[in-house]
């Protein structure tokens, strides 16, 4: 089953969702002010998908992050940040089977999730 990963009043998690619906894809719903994802999870994302697309720097979490913070250097930096603060995290992030999907983009939806 795919599971969407994000928070209840995303824009983009909103739109992801509505797409599955006119879609009738099954998804289960994770939210991250409730159930934040792991280290290794985060991890896994990095495996599929490269952090500094996971890594959401236009939010307002990014923007409250001290110069310090923001000094990232590689891929185990950033998990640890994001791990710490889970809404730096792009929404939605969708996993379904060895595919992870950052943000939202019908184009790419259609293709990779239509086949």
């Amino acid at each position: 089953m795919l599971t969407i990963y994000g928070i209840k009043n995303c824009d983009s998690v909103k739109k992801a969702i509505k797409w599955l619906e006119l879609q009738n894809i099954d998804y289960h719903f994770v939210d991250f002010k409730q159930t934040p994802p792991s280290s290794s999870q985060i991890e896994g994302w990095t495996n599929n998908v490269d952090w500094t697309k996971l890594l959401n720097k236009h939010s307002k979490t990014y923007r409250e992050l001290s110069t310090e913070e923001k000094m990232l250097e590689n891929a185990a930096q950033a998990i640890d940040l994001m791990s710490q603060y889970p809404l730096l995290i792009k929404r939605p992030v969708i996993e379904i089977n060895d595919l992870t999907l950052v943000g939202f983009n019908e184009s790419t939806y259609k293709e990779q999730l239509l086949k």
